[in-house]
């Protein structure tokens, strides 16, 4: 009988499946193969046990390493945008503790001196604030009785008083006139009788109506004389005028 047509029936007489005729054909056959012999020994060899499974003991770490880095990534994103949220904070309350103008200087810190009055009617002064602080801004308030009130005002965080001419220690020039004519124009609809520096008991009256001021030197006339809002300014402007019409 022919190897292959064995092989075929080897597992059949292995387990005693075959026919008698069958089996006494590979019985006479195996005699004299050693092939066959040996392929049906290796049918009585025990299978190969699966090897055991290795725990993987790197794994666990792998595990937490990755959770360890994607909330460490979180928690770099949280702390970005916190910081920026303190940063954004932090120059907002900045920006308006330093440009938020709106704590009035205290009247009892606050000069008038040297009042005099120019030809034109204008009224010098100088003011002066007894502090070191720089001053940026003077707002105006009015009353029903014809008070005006000058009002420095500065920010809850000021800087020092810069060298030189300040607002906060100069001369000023008082110009009721061009006062209640800028009035007029914010909708002011009332005389001004009496300019004041500061508001309450211990605001500074600067000029009231009526009031007798020393006349001003001739150095005064000469430095003020020609200012937009003096005589003089506008004589020669209407003189100027008067010249290109006639031209």
């Amino acid at each position: 009988m022919d190897c292959e047509i064995v092989r075929d029936l080897l597992p059949l007489y292995h387990d005693g499946a075959c026919s008698q005729a069958s089996r006494a054909a590979v019985e006479e056959h195996l005699k004299t193969c050693p092939a066959c012999r040996a392929e049906l020994r290796d049918m009585d060899a025990p299978l190969p046990e699966a090897a055991p499974l290795v725990p993987d003991e790197a794994s666990p770490v792998r595990a937490i390493s990755r959770a360890w880095k994607k909330d460490r990534r979180r928690a770099w994103w949280k702390g970005a945008l916190i910081a920026a949220a303190v940063c954004a904070v932090l120059v907002g309350l900045w920006a308006a503790a330093t440009q938020l103008y709106l704590f009035p200087v205290d009247p009892e810190k606050m000069e008038i001196t040297n009042v005099r009055q120019l030809s034109d009617g204008r009224v010098l002064y100088h003011f002066y604030i007894d502090d070191e602080l720089a001053l940026r801004e003077i707002r105006f308030e009015y009353d029903e009785e014809g008070n005006k009130y000058y009002i420095p005002v500065r920010a809850l965080v000021t800087e020092k008083r810069w060298e030189g001419d300040s607002p906060a220690d100069n001369e000023k020039c008082l110009d009721v006139a061009e006062e209640v004519a800028w009035a007029e124009e914010q909708g002011v609809e009332r005389e001004i009788t009496h300019v004041w520096y500061g508001r309450g008991e211990d605001a500074i009256l600067l000029w009231e109506e009526g009031m007798d001021l020393p006349a001003a030197s001739e150095a005064d006339e000469a430095a003020w004389g020609y200012e937009p809002g003096s005589a003089a300014y506008w004589a020669e402007r209407s003189g100027e005028t008067d010249t290109a019409l006639q031209e």
